[in-house]
Order: structure tokens, then C-alpha cells, then sequence
């Protein structure tokens, strides 16, 4: 796919949706994570995701969907070592659910704000399968902790 097909939301939005399709809970996960960083946007991505069309999905209508084939391109795009450090903690955490390579989860943890922690979090939740049972809700202290700042 060319770069100019497809916005990056609209790819981030695609490839939730093809993430959300009879996928293992730990991809949706790293999914959930990749999605929120800035790597969509950068050079090279759209190159590496791919758009289908699935027919007769669920009720009957066609959907489209994207898929990314190869992970391992993507964790290795020259746009990552541009990225936020927090960006790129999300992406280790994100490589490690979908390999099973052990990822140090004190340095990758440790992000600097609510909206990256929050994130893993929910991945967290979707990857052991609760997230269909569970929704992470934030305190009113956390919620006026933060408007205050």
C-alpha cells in the first residue's frame, strides 16, 4: 500500500478492526499498544500493512480491515529510533506479546505519563483475555491529579 492510500488514523482504525477479528488476545494487546504510539505516522509504515475486504462478516456486510504481515519489519523501521522514549517502550512491550521474548518490564513500565500507562494497562487486561469482563476506570483522585497540572 502507498502512503498516500490511507490517513494514519484511518490505518490505526483499520488495523484495530483487523486486530479484533478471530486474533489471539495477545495481538489485539500489542495492537492496543502500537496504535496509540506515533509509528503509524512515520515513513514506511503504510508500506508494511495491508488492506483486505472480508465478506460477509458477521451480519452479513463486507468489511475492510487492515493487517500487518510482517511484525518484525515493522519493529525494525528506522522511524522508531525517532520516536518518543515512551513510544518506544509501548513498542517493546508491544514485540514482546506478539514473539514471547522476555522484555524488561521495570524499564518498559515506567512511562512518564497517565495516557502511556493507562494504555498498558488496558493491554494488559486485554492480553490475559478479561477485557470483555473488566474496563479500567480512572479515580476521581487520579482523575483531579491530573487536572491540576
Amino acid at each position: 500500500m502507498s502512503d498516500s492510500e490511507f490517513s494514519p488514523d484511518a490505518l490505526r482504525t483499520l488495523i484495530r478492526a483487523g486486530a479484533w477479528i478471530d486474533r489471539p488476545d495477545a495481538r489485539k494487546a500489542a495492537v492496543h499498544l502500537l496504535t496509540f504510539t506515533k509509528l503509524p505516522d512515520q515513513p514506511g509504515f503504510a508500506e508494511l500493512v495491508e488492506v483486505v475486504q472480508i465478506p460477509e462478516y458477521d451480519d452479513g456486510q463486507d468489511i475492510q480491515v487492515a493487517v500487518i504481515r510482517d511484525w518484525a519489519a515493522v519493529f525494525a523501521l528506522p522511524a522508531v529510533a525517532r520516536l518518543s522514549e515512551d513510544d518506544r517502550r509501548l513498542l517493546a512491550l508491544a514485540e514482546s506479546l506478539l514473539t514471547g521474548q522476555p522484555v524488561d518490564l521495570a524499564a518498559n513500565v515506567a512511562v512518564s505519563g497517565h495516557d502511556h500507562a493507562l494504555r498498558i494497562m488496558e493491554a494488559m487486561v486485554i492480553a490475559t483475555g478479561y477485557h470483555m469482563k473488566y474496563t479500567l476506570t480512572p479515580t476521581a483522585r487520579l482523575t483531579t491529579r491530573y487536572a491540576q497540572r
